[in-house]
């Protein structure tokens, strides 16, 4: 009856059609539709809009305008002789003026401008790939932790099906009298607790993979199959890491980037001190027209240009006061660099350590299992024989499950701190 209902159970399951997704494909599909990456591309693409030379400063401004103006009067004038009326006069006045202004010299703010968007399109192409590596990241902890929970679940399944097995022999044994009714009843609980676990891995996993769809920029029903293991990869030594770290480690190259953007905000702040050259030209033309009057239509039109300069000689001290105060930022930069270097050292020596030592635990892990899956072997024979009784049996294949349930968890977390390795190293998503 137990194998009956465990089987209609799993049939939904095994109905639900799957797609295989390996490791590539996810992460092909995340750099393509996740929504954070999208959305600091947009940023980037506003910041090499904004690399031009009009943006900067360097090109003129030229501005159009135009008018026109009717007027109508009726003149009437009162005497004491009596009131005489007027003429009805018509007025009509057209006007159009081009105008151009260009800052032929503004103390080389002009080309500090051009050389700061520059470096902060370079930001943002640093930017983008932090919140690439930050996602990928996402996505293998999330794909690893799915791939866990596969293993586990086969693991739970085994442990079921052996749980169910011994139920049914019990129950059997119960029926001739070979056994107690209390350890048909210990076997029944047994049996829904390693169902029950069963269920909590499913639970977990369904979360996991909605989450891993969220990550590829995905919402749908999909069931994927994961085909990618979880292989070890082969990490440098901790000073080559360190090295790499120290010379690729987007944090210290974001730090390091708004440093030198200082500098040239530094450069417009000092544009200050320097005489601001401006040239002006422009064309007018208007013409007014009148019904009455002695002059019926009259026109102007001309051209003109002034060169002007002006030199702020003194602004109340503002102009030094910004310029120290941007030295100062830029120390409090330089210091921050030196807090992100010594902060990425600690993670990196942390995740080392750790990764190191998980694998030496995983060998020693390994090895254990060899002995947990003989005793359970043994165990088994022993029970079949009435050497030991059910709660001796079950103890054994805890303690495999145990083992094997250990060893899985190691892998994933060895994963986890590999990735985070590559990550802090600079090679995750290059």
């Amino acid at each position: 009856m137990i194998k009956k209902i465990v089987f209609i159970l799993l049939i939904p399951v095994i109905l639900i059609s799957q797609t295989d997704l390996s490791l590539q494909q996810a992460v092909e599909r995340t750099l393509q539709n996740n929504y954070n990456i999208l959305m600091v591309k947009k940023d980037l693409q506003i910041a090499d809009n904004n690399i031009s030379y009009g943006n900067a400063g360097f090109l003129p401004t030229l501005d159009a305008a135009a008018s026109y103006r009717f007027s109508a009067e009726d003149s009437e004038t009162k005497t004491s002789q009596g009131t005489f009326p007027g003429n009805d006069n018509q007025v009509t006045n057209r006007s159009a003026s081009l105008s151009m202004g260009w800052t032929l010299f503004d103390g080389f703010a002009m080309f500090a401008r051009y050389d700061k968007f520059e470096e902060l399109e370079k930001l943002n192409k640093i930017a983008l790939q932090l919140e690439i590596e930050t996602r990928l990241q996402e996505l293998f902890n999330t794909y690893y932790q799915i791939n866990m929970l596969d293993k586990s679940i086969k693991l739970l399944e085994e442990t079921l099906k052996f749980s169910q097995d011994r139920l049914n022999f019990l129950n059997a044994s119960n029926e001739y009298g070979a056994t107690t009714g209390t350890e048909v009843l210990r076997a029944e609980v047994d049996f829904n607790t390693d169902n029950s676990n069963l269920k909590r891995q499913e639970v977990q996993k369904n979360a996991a993979l909605n989450r891993l769809k969220y990550i590829m920029g995905e919402v749908n029903d999909t069931q994927y199959n994961l085909t990618s293991n979880l292989d070890f990869s082969d990490i440098s030594d901790y000073n080559s890491l360190k090295e790499m770290a120290f010379e690729r480690n987007s944090n210290i190259q974001q730090a390091m980037k708004n440093r030198e953007i200082s500098e040239y905000d530094e450069k417009i702040i000092e544009a200050a001190y320097y005489p601001n050259i401006r040239l002006n030209t422009g064309y007018s033309y208007s013409v007014q027209e009148s019904d009455k009057g002695f002059i019926l239509e009259s026109s102007n039109q001309g051209y003109n240009a002034t060169l002007s300069a002006s030199w702020n000689l003194f602004s109340g001290f503002q102009t030094r006061i910004a310029d120290q105060n941007t030295e100062i930022l830029q120390e409090k930069q330089d210091l921050f660099i030196q807090s992100i270097r010594a902060v990425i050292e600690m993670n990196l020596m942390t995740n080392y350590q750790s990764y190191s030592n998980l694998k030496e635990i995983l060998d020693l892990e390994i090895r254990n299992l060899e002995t947990a899956n003989e005793n359970f072997e043994r165990s088994k024979s022993m029970f079949k024989y009435g050497t030991i009784n059910s709660i001796d049996l079950r103890q054994s294949q805890i303690n495999l499950l145990a083992t094997e349930q250990r060893i899985v968890n190691l892998k994933y977390e060895i994963k986890t701190f590999e990735t985070m390795i590559l990550m802090l190293s600079g090679q995750l998503g290059r």
